[in-house]
């Protein structure tokens, strides 16, 4: 979801622990950037358009950031379909744009070999440059980061719908609006991993070749945020009040620089998490027994009831939200709402005793000790993570910071960044191999929703576990 700003009042005071589903990076940027001479759903039934799209085999030749490890060759089939809302218009050459461009994102990632997508930006300007690095840079860093992994995940089929939402043109430039729902079977199990509402915002033009192509492709994807606000803190801009397609981009801006010094960065921090993670992997598989809960509560954690309810309010095709709640997607992500929503589904009641709560009534902040308003960890991620570790005598029981294999169906899975939780995941079902042993875990989210998900596919590396005893009653 991509995070809003300016908030009024009342998005203030919802926000107040509601974690951002876009992450904010802790990496440095390398000094002597800039050079100081020249620079280098409406109505899903409306129309619909499918794709067979044809790849360019080109690599990027200029870059030596490929994928992190030599893959066995993995042919992947990408099918695409794009849905127009009703009254929008849109040339076919755009619409064959977006389907190609997300077709061989899709072929690259699904194959875990790296391939330049410059071809689809106009890098002859600022801006076509500027993003055409950012996708470039995400794409490298997440194929580095599951490359990495012991899990196996490519997948040798993928298919997405791209529903144009809203367009709007002006002297022949075009601004477009449209959302991503994607079904990929990863390698590592047959569930299918379904997403939806992955929400993009896109300028497009006629490059100097006469063929439209992007000048701005704002994807909402964590590490295409995490690129974006290395991008702006280093141009002087307040990431929490700007978007850096409003940013001045000074005259000699040495692109390629800042792209190899923030995937650099990333790399070496996801290659440290990656590894403490195989680590934990390994001594969980080797003696499951010793990672038993040894916290103990009056009354047990129904897991099934929690997962049921997850499922019931996520699908892979269209966003669903429980109508009893508020929705807090436009203020960051629901993601910790939906979580909290699944955890209550399962009996344990709300918790409004004492300094540590855990409640919703209604949208306001309130921490007294009373069934009204919204605490904090109800739908902020590092806010339950604080309540789940202080929590004593009445309401939730749980253990943290364990081992992240040891997490069961209706678990809690947070992701991490600079030390602050980002995203909070409910997991759906655990994944094993044909000796018993543990090799992933699947999760089901809100904001981006996700359905079956692997835990380990994420661009976020920093995981930590939330495990959910039951609750106490006195």
């Amino acid at each position: 979801m991509r995070r809003k700003r300016r908030r009024s009042p009342l998005a203030k005071l919802a926000g107040i622990g509601i974690a951002a589903a876009a992450v904010i990076a802790a990496f440095m940027i390398i000094p002597n950037l800039i050079d100081s001479g020249s620079s280098s759903q409406d109505d899903s039934s409306a129309s619909s358009e499918s794709v067979g799209t044809s790849l360019s085999e080109s690599k990027d030749e200029s870059s030596d950031e490929q994928s992190a490890v030599n893959m066995p060759d993995i042919e992947t089939s990408v099918s695409g379909e794009l849905i127009k809302a009703d009254g929008v218009k849109l040339p076919d050459e755009i619409k064959q744009l977006l389907l190609d461009y997300t077709t061989a994102k899709y072929k690259y990632i699904g194959e875990l070999t790296y391939n330049s997508l410059s071809e689809y930006f106009n890098t002859d300007n600022s801006y076509g440059k500027l993003y055409s690095g950012f996708c470039n840079t995400s794409l490298q860093y997440l194929i580095f980061a599951r490359s990495s992994r012991s899990a196996d995940l490519h997948y040798e089929e993928a298919s997405f719908v791209i529903t144009v939402e809203k367009v709007s043109v002006k002297s022949g430039v075009y601004n477009v609006n449209y959302t991503i729902s994607e079904k990929v079977t990863f390698a590592i199990c047959d569930t299918p991993a379904e997403s939806c509402g992955m929400e993009v915002e896109a300028r497009i033009s006629k490059g100097s070749d006469g063929s439209y192509k992007f000048d701005i492709l704002a994807e909402d994807t964590d590490v295409n945020l995490l690129i974006e606000e290395n991008v702006m803190d280093y141009l002087g801009y307040d990431y929490e009040q700007y978007y850096l397609k409003d940013m001045t981009i000074p005259e000699g801006f040495k692109f390629d620089n800042i792209n190899s010094s923030i995937l650099k960065n990333l790399k070496a921090e996801a290659e440290s998490h990656i590894l403490s993670q195989e680590e934990m992997l390994t001594e969980y598989n080797a003696n499951p027994d010793s990672f038993a809960l040894k916290n103990k509560a009056k009354h047990q954690y129904n897991r099934d009831k929690a997962v049921q309810y997850s499922y019931k309010w996520v699908n892979g095709e269209e966003v669903v939200r429980n109508p009893d709640y508020s929705d807090y997607s436009i203020y960051g992500g629901n993601c910790q709402n939906y979580v909290s929503q699944s955890i209550f589904a399962s009996g344990i009641p709300m918790d409004w005793n004492g300094d540590e709560q855990w409640k919703w009534f209604d949208d306001w902040s309130d921490t007294s000790e009373t069934a009204t308003g919204r605490s904090g960890s109800w739908s902020g991620t590092e806010y339950f993570y604080e309540y789940c570790c202080k929590n004593a005598g009445f309401g939730m029981v749980t253990e943290t910071d364990g081992n992240i294999y040891s997490a069961q169906p209706g678990d809690v899975i947070q992701y991490v960044v600079d030390g602050w939780a980002h995203h909070s995941v409910i997991v759906s079902k655990v994944v094993y191999d044909d000796d018993g042993n543990v090799v992933d875990l699947l999760i089901n989210s809100n904001t981006t929703d996700r359905v079956d998900y692997p835990m380990s596919a994420y661009g976020y590396t920093d995981i930590r576990v939330i495990r959910i005893v039951g609750y106490n009653d006195k």
